[in-house]
């Protein structure tokens, strides 16, 4: 069974030894941003600081655009985190936001992403914990006005309400100018990427900013995910992969 209580120290733990140690957990409430390409991580990355959230007492919704209920649920229990209980007693929501197919152009994203801001503020207290996993689809035609106001009001329901927030995106879903813009919103920035390392594929986390965080940001974490045990950080980094 998952604890009942929050912690005292107002820091998510990943329930990672490793992690925790080197990234020291997710500061709540916040707001915070997971960027990288595909196949690096972010889904994983995720649904760690979910488990974590869970077993810490919190309650989370996880808004996926790339799977289904049972498929998280599967896939979760396959790297060694249950949590099949918590999910039949409601401490864990699953919404699916089926985008694939869709004839993508600016007014339908500000379409979609004025529901995901309503459906969001209706169910505020439904949850502590808010992973979208991931908003691409939404806002790679969006304008840059109606992503800004997107993260703005994400903010704002992090400062008014005290939730923690986790949005996920792949990197060519801005430019250059509106990611930075977007990354000031947010209070931590987590940058993934994937890099070879003597004929061997190693996924990387650059924790690039994390306010409110007992380490600094700056860390540098090569890690594999193990299918026994999910996120096994490597003893070596990326600077010398």
């Amino acid at each position: 069974m998952m604890n009942t209580k929050f912690t005292d120290s107002k820091v998510i733990k990943f329930e990672n030894a490793e992690l925790d140690r080197r990234v020291g957990g997710i500061p709540f409430p916040s707001l915070t941003l997971i960027e990288g390409p595909n196949d690096s991580g972010k889904s994983v990355l995720s649904q760690q600081i979910c488990y974590g959230a869970l077993k810490s007492g919190y309650r989370v919704m996880y808004i996926t655009t790339e799977s289904t209920a049972k498929g998280l649920l599967s896939h979760m229990l396959d790297l060694g985190w249950d949590v099949t209980y918590p999910f039949m007693y409601g401490d864990f929501i699953i919404k699916t936001l089926h985008v694939k197919g869709i004839k993508w152009n600016s007014e339908i994203s500000r379409y979609f992403l004025t529901a995901l801001l309503n459906f969001i503020k209706r169910r505020l207290n439904k949850f502590d914990v808010l992973i979208i996993d991931s908003l691409t689809y939404l806002v790679t035609h969006a304008t840059p006005n109606d992503v800004l106001e997107f993260f703005s009001e994400c903010r704002n329901v992090v400062d008014s309400n005290n939730k923690l927030i986790i949005v996920t995106i792949h990197p060519y879903a801005f430019d250059q100018d509106l990611l930075i813009r977007v990354r000031s919103i947010c209070d931590g920035h987590f940058l993934l990427s994937v890099k070879t390392f003597r004929n061997r594929n190693v996924l990387v986390l650059t924790v690039a900013k994390l306010k409110g965080a007992h380490q600094t940001s700056g860390d540098i974490i090569s890690f594999e995910v193990n299918p026994a045990f999910g996120i096994k950080v490597l003893p070596f980094t990326a600077a010398r992969a």
